[in-house]
């Protein structure tokens, strides 16, 4: 039997589009929606952490890190239906769903409505509801998070340059729709519990937002942590007890 931190390599092939997949542990399915600007190496120290308590799957998405290529860049509700049949074909129950930043807003649009193997869904500085969207005001105030999270930035620098060397065309895209998302108007929809997971000093994404999905989902909590945009990983061992509490 592997050890609850080895990694297990998986592809999986979902109507024409590639995903590629990390797994690690043992129990509770939480299923992680890597940030298609980054990959699953990103997330892989907390990976590993939450994998001593629960069975854990990091995503790379359609058009992001090892997973397929695109011929033309994806919407995020097309990323949505597609999350959902992906979560289908792994014939897995009572998945706990998360998403990250651009992520985030995807895995919203695959709980919506009828959520299927979704239990829960764990949403971390998502975009999408963000009060002011501009494209060069996100790009400011990501590019100030990244300055401020300098060590996370040298280790995520390499991925996401590999993802705009691998796929220019829905690199920027995504950069694009994640900085002008709304997703307010599809979260009435979303009837699974759900964590907001929000970093303090989050400025490309700011806690207001928070708050503004709190009062749109019918079952929905506030946890906010230390940090800033990507404080999932830079307070990795915080963001892994507020998930873990809320799964309990």
């Amino acid at each position: 039997m592997a050890a609850p931190g080895a990694l297990r390599h998986h592809d999986v092939e979902v109507e024409g589009a590639r995903a590629h997949m990390l797994e690690a542990g043992a129990g509770a399915p939480i299923v992680l929606l890597a940030s298609p600007l980054v990959c699953t190496r990103t997330y892989l120290p907390l990976v590993h952490l939450l994998a001593r308590q629960a069975r854990v799957i990091a995503v790379d998405l359609p058009g992001a890190g090892r997973s397929s290529r695109l011929a033309a860049p994806w919407t995020f509700e097309r990323y949505g239906r597609w999350t959902r049949r992906f979560l289908d074909r792994l014939t897995l129950d009572s998945i706990t769903l998360v998403g990250h930043s651009n992520s985030g807003a995807i895995a919203l649009l695959a709980a919506a409505g009828a959520p299927g193997p979704i239990a829960r869904l764990v949403l971390a500085d998502t975009v999408g509801a963000r009060r002011a969207r501009s494209v060069p005001r996100v790009l400011l105030a990501r590019g100030l998070d990244a300055l401020l999270e300098p060590l996370l930035s040298l280790r995520a620098a390499p991925h996401f340059l590999g993802n705009l060397l691998r796929h220019p065309a829905a690199m920027l895209a995504h950069i694009r729709a994640g900085s002008l998302a709304e997703v307010l108007d599809r979260a009435p929809e979303v009837e699974v519990p759900t964590l907001l997971a929000w970093g303090r000093h989050d400025r490309t994404m700011p806690l207001d937002g928070a708050e503004r999905l709190r009062r749109a989902l019918p079952s929905a909590a506030v946890v906010v942590g230390p940090g800033r945009h990507d404080w999932m990983l830079t307070h990795r061992a915080a963001f892994a007890r507020a998930l873990l509490e809320f799964i309990a």
